[in-house]
């Protein structure tokens, strides 16, 4: 058991700091002045990062089961609550990008705003989380 909890936590970190980096991409991808193609690679992004917040939130469980859900701390709370929040702001941008028009540039410049605002409030928040849990481990 203890070589499926440390598998499984060095796949946890990896899938987060991977998730970090792919949502770290979208400002790379702000770039873009046309918001079809920008929507489109959106899409794709946000596939990678689904994936990726699947590998966190898989990893994570498989640990707990490991412990027999025994071990609760800060870190596990604070983790649950930042990933249910990074879940919840996925929906969110899916949801406020299908009904901007490709002809609506203020919401567009808008839209591509809020959605920085929102990917470097969890990115600064999934760091902290993460530097929070390297120090307590």
């Amino acid at each position: 058991m203890d070589s499926l909890y440390k598998i499984s936590l060095h796949l946890h970190m990896l899938s987060a700091v991977l998730l970090i980096l792919s949502q770290g991409f979208y400002f790379w991808l702000r770039k873009k002045e046309d918001f079809v193609i920008f929507t489109k690679r959106l899409v794709i992004l946000m596939l990678v990062q689904n994936v990726f917040i699947g590998m966190v939130v898989f990893t994570g469980l498989i640990m707990l089961a490991v412990t027999h859900f025994t071990v609760w701390n800060i870190e596990i709370v604070l983790m649950i609550f930042v990933i249910t929040g990074v879940i919840v702001h996925q929906i969110l941008i899916n949801k406020k990008r299908k009904p901007i028009r490709s002809d609506e540039i203020a919401l567009q410049q808008s839209y591509k705003s809020w959605v920085s605002k929102v990917y470097g409030a969890e990115i600064a928040a999934e760091i902290a989380v993460y530097i929070i849990a390297l120090a307590f481990h």
